[in-house]
């Protein structure tokens, strides 16, 4: 739990010194792990069944590094890696840490506009992109002026295609010579890894923010604040195995990376998109222990599942990504789970951070649990001033190591960052009297009606729990009477089965009672904009609600008046 500092007004976690030393760079400290386990398998592509051994990765690994060297590519530059996740991208990405040059992820469904304002700001010296997503990337960087020549551009996957002549396969470079040196030595087994200078300021990765209100902007992550994240990991076996389905464009995609090769887990990986289906074949075929899912995902596993099946190889089910409703973690706890053997477990991070920094290790309802080590925090009001427990208010973050800022964009810097280096994560949240965080929605997200806030997520968690709904948001839709009013408008997608018995009077009256208590939260709680039933919401890859596409969305189908 977090102690609080009364006179200072802030929150501190407990200190426990991290496992890995965050002053050495990253890749000293994966090729370090690498070695220890060489036959150990690393990796398991499940669409091809190929598997991956720490000492593939690691010769992979520093042959891709030697590639950029012999490329022209110096310590500080820049790597785009538009890709989904197959065989070669930790090879690539680890490659890029040895070599010192920033990797930059970007998510291989973005269109033409988010791609052309990411390579704007980073400028990568090489692009390494699936097959597919060649000709956007050739047009992106004709209108920014990006030279794409002999060493600019690597393809991850031939997909069975003639490659252009200004192009490589990665499969090529990295795995040149398996064969023959199986069981003997390679030049690359005495490579010894740089170190390219003070860990908390060189910039390992360059994330991109989740972009659901807008374009989104290019987040520097240290390698301190990816090595330290680690040092919380103390209930992993060696014989786990993590399902996660982020691609390296999610902060969460990195953490489950270097949750994996740190730890001396195996990792699946597949290029197909998330379903409910999909996850629980995979944890029954795989023996999944640790599975990482959104909130919506989660939500569809739960619902897919027979009424007496359950994930019985799970120990660990984390859901983060956006607000977790209660209903949720008690319907994988009672439902999907095996009592005694796995458990929910939500985190809380964002990507400024590194990662997270907060989990849920002692359950306790609502929360996404304790700080981790070396974390402070405060709980602002709308006029900065610090509070105490109890009291909703701006959450600001500063963790172990600083953030470095945004690429390319210094004013966005300065208005993340408060005086004190802590940085403003657009959330509110309160702590209890036990130091227990509690995230109670985005800032942004939250709406006004007659003087009053409305949470949205309070209404999304009381309409989950309703039988037949699948997904839910709530948006405010502009009050064509009151325009500086917001009309609280639920957004539905039933569940396919039970989907005749769920109507909008049952949603706005299930709302009204469990909202009632005094009669101005009860009228503030109202769906005045009404109930949308809609076939799907608008997401991104990763499963988080659009907000700004919702609200259109919303607007679009017509006003209601309750």
């Amino acid at each position: 739990m977090a102690q609080f500092d009364e006179e200072k007004r802030m929150w501190y976690g407990r200190y426990r010194p991290s496992i890995f030393n965050p002053r050495a760079n990253l890749g000293q400290v994966l090729i370090n792990v690498l070695e220890r386990t060489p036959e150990k398998v690393a990796q398991v592509n499940v669409d091809t069944g190929t598997e991956v051994s720490c000492k593939q990765l690691r010769r992979r690994s520093v042959r891709f590094a030697k590639y950029l060297a012999n490329c022209g590519c110096v310590h500080g530059e820049v790597v785009a890696l538009v890709a989904r996740n197959s065989c070669h991208v930790p090879a690539v990405t680890f490659g890029c840490f040895l070599a010192g040059i920033t990797v930059n992820t970007l998510d291989p469904s973005f269109e033409l506009p988010e791609i052309e304002h990411m390579l704007r700001l980073t400028r990568p010296k090489v692009i390494v992109c699936d097959f597919d997503r060649l000709p956007v990337i050739r047009t992106a960087c004709e209108r920014i002026g990006l030279q794409v020549g002999k060493y600019g551009l690597l393809l991850l996957l031939e997909c069975g295609k003639r490659l252009p002549t200004d192009c490589f396969s990665v499969d090529e470079l990295v795995s040149a010579g398996e064969a023959t040196e199986q069981n003997q030595l390679s030049e690359e087994d005495s490579y010894i890894p740089p170190y390219w200078g003070e860990s908390t300021r060189l910039t390992a990765a360059i994330v991109c923010s989740s972009g659901t209100t807008g374009l989104p902007k290019a987040v520097r992550v240290s390698h301190s604040q990816l090595i330290t994240m680690h040092g919380r990991i103390s209930q992993l076996d060696h014989n786990d195995t993590i399902l996660c389905f982020s691609t390296l464009y999610w902060i969460s995609g990195f953490q489950m990376l270097l949750t994996g090769t740190l730890n001396g887990i195996r990792r699946l990986i597949t290029a197909k998109p998330p379903s409910a289906a999909y996850t629980i074949e995979l944890c029954k075929r795989y023996q999944v222990t640790v599975l990482l899912t959104t909130p919506s995902l989660a939500t569809d596993v739960v619902q897919s599942l027979p009424e007496t099946a359950r994930l019985e190889s799970v120990k660990v089910f984390i859901v983060g990504g956006s607000v977790v409703p209660l209903a949720l973690r008690k319907s994988l706890n009672r439902h999907a789970l095996v009592e005694g053997r796995g458990r929910c477990l939500v985190a809380y991070g964002l990507s400024e951070t590194g990662g997270g920094v907060s989990y849920e290790i002692e359950p306790r309802e609502q929360s996404v649990g304790a700080l981790l080590s070396g974390c402070a925090a405060k709980i602002i009001s709308d006029d900065g001033v610090p509070q105490g427990a109890d009291i909703n208010g701006e959450l600001l973050i500063r963790p172990p190591y600083p953030f470095l800022g945004y690429h390319g964009d210094e004013a966005a810097t300065r208005q993340a960052l408060d005086d004190e280096g802590f940085v403003r994560t657009g959330d509110v949240a309160c702590f209890d009297r036990n130091g227990f965080l509690y995230i109670v929605d985005r800032k942004r997200d939250i709406l006004k009606y007659g003087g009053y806030q409305i949470t949205p997520s309070i209404l999304e968690a009381t309409i989950s729990e309703l039988p037949g709904v699948r997904h839910v948001a709530v948006v405010g839709i502009p009050d064509p009477d009151r325009p500086f009013d917001d009309l609280a408008t639920a957004l539905i997608v039933r569940h396919g089965h039970m989907s005749p018995a769920l109507t909008e009077e049952m949603v706005i009256k299930h709302c009204m009672e469990q909202n009632g208590g005094e009669q101005s939260r009860c009228e503030c709680y109202r769906l005045r904009g009404g109930v949308r039933f809609v076939d799907c919401l608008p997401m991104t890859e990763n499963g988080k609600v659009i907000r700004s596409l919702a609200r259109k969305l919303a607007i679009t189908t017509g006003y209601g008046s309750v």
